[in-house]
């Protein structure tokens, strides 16, 4: 089978959310087919991890043409201009259109695209997100189109609205959670499948467009990358790890130092906290700086000692969409978590078994003082890998989701 790849994103290096689960269906699916990949180098999400983004890239060119048989970078074109971000968001407003797809507009990545399509003979045109969509009126009407919702991007932008703070910001993501909408019931209807992360990403879309054919590819995890005993050794230390100028997650390394860590720090005079992520934000830089046990560590290439050695996990996401996947890593590297329920959305998790849940942030101190019983801690521990080898291996979802794309293609 032959499969053309449009991304939003170089899915290069497997080390954040949207990477990883592109990174790794690409890979999974080019074990068995022939994947054309034409991705936006988005700097932005490399800068935290790559002093030389150019280096990155071309890191990354090499590392997906072991894999995929043509790899296509198009430089996304507002990172080139000064406010870019903030120049299409009044764009979006003046023209009553989608930011998700006036941010995603270029010639250029039309002219790839183009090319791609008139020598490529494509069996299916994977869609790796909803702005992209402006695209599909490339594909041969012969060839089945399928869209990739990492989030259901409406239910982003009205969750967003609605927990913010500032009266602008919040009319402006209201004003967007329409346009998306729109975006949302004029297309998803029309394409040959959408591809969601969850039951409740699903339930979302068929809410907005009922007549759309939906199937669920979860995210998952590589299970033997992500590895750790349980029932090791654990020192007194809590851990965030995430990108930390995405906005869910900015809120919770915030909601952890302001909330929740000094409740923590009272509780257990040793205990300690890690927060790993590129981008901190400057109150956070600040607080490590006056606290000998609050600690800021910014990128780190791996993240196996620092997890392995944690006590647990925190996770106060309660914003954002689609399956946070640095909740699968966690599981999978036997680790204890501590979580928002709305952090473990579209994540068969069962509370007290391989997760506890909390809300308030007396709840998150009660947890970890409990996960200081090494007996409770194992239990749910060895209860966590187990659900990420059982459910979440991204082996298994990839060969799922190849089935599905030949049962497509088979039907046309």
């Amino acid at each position: 089978m032959r499969i053309l790849w449009l991304s939003h994103l170089v899915p290069y290096p497997p080390k954040a959310g949207v990477l990883l689960r592109s990174y790794n269906l690409v890979r999974e699916l080019a074990r068995t087919s022939d994947v054309d990949l034409v991705a936006f180098t988005q700097r932005n999400l490399l800068t935290p991890i790559y002093d030389d983004v150019d280096a990155g890239l071309r890191e990354g060119e090499i590392r997906l043409a072991e894999f995929c048989r043509a790899v296509d970078f198009v430089p996304l074109p507002s990172d080139a201009w000064q406010w870019g971000r903030h120049r299409i968001a009044l764009n979006s407003l003046l023209r009553r259109r989608a930011y998700d797809e006036l941010w995603l507009r270029s010639r250029e990545y039309r002219r790839v695209v183009t090319e791609r399509i008139a020598r490529g003979a494509y069996d299916v045109v994977h869609i790796d997100t909803i702005g992209l969509m402006q695209y599909a009126d490339l594909v041969p009407p012969d060839v089945p189109v399928v869209l990739d919702h990492h989030n259901i991007e409406s239910h982003l932008w009205a969750r967003r609205g609605m927990n913010s703070t500032d009266a602008l910001r919040s009319r402006f993501f209201a004003t967007q959670a329409d346009l998306v909408r729109k975006l949302e019931e004029r297309v998803c209807g029309a394409v040959d499948l959408n591809v969601v992360c969850s039951d409740t990403d699903r339930e979302r879309l068929l809410d907005i467009v009922p007549e759309a054919k939906v199937e669920i590819v979860p995210n998952g995890v590589d299970v033997e990358f992500f590895d750790a005993p349980a029932g090791a050794e654990r020192a007194p230390r809590v851990i965030f790890v995430g990108t930390l100028d995405w906005y869910p997650k900015t809120a919770a390394v915030r909601r952890i130092a302001h909330d929740i860590w000094p409740l923590l720090r009272v509780a257990d005079e040793r205990i300690e906290c890690d927060i790993i992520g590129g981008n901190p934000p400057a109150d956070l830089v600040e607080l490590a700086e006056r606290d000998d046990r609050f600690h800021v560590h910014g990128f780190v290439d791996d993240i196996h000692p620092w997890m392995e050695s944690a006590l647990c996990y925190l996770c106060p996401i309660r914003d954002g969409g689609g399956t946070k996947l640095k909740i699968l890593d966690a599981l999978a590297m036997s680790k204890a978590i501590v979580a928002d329920p709305i952090a473990c959305e579209g994540i068969e998790v069962t509370d007290g078994v391989d997760i506890l849940l909390a809300e308030a942030p007396e709840a998150y101190v009660e947890h970890v003082m409990r996960l200081k019983n090494a007996d409770v801690r194992t239990g749910i521990e060895r209860a966590a890998r187990k659900l990420a080898v059982d459910r979440y291996s991204f082996r298994s979802i990839g060969r799922d989701f190849h089935a599905l794309l030949e049962g497509l293609h088979r039907n046309e």
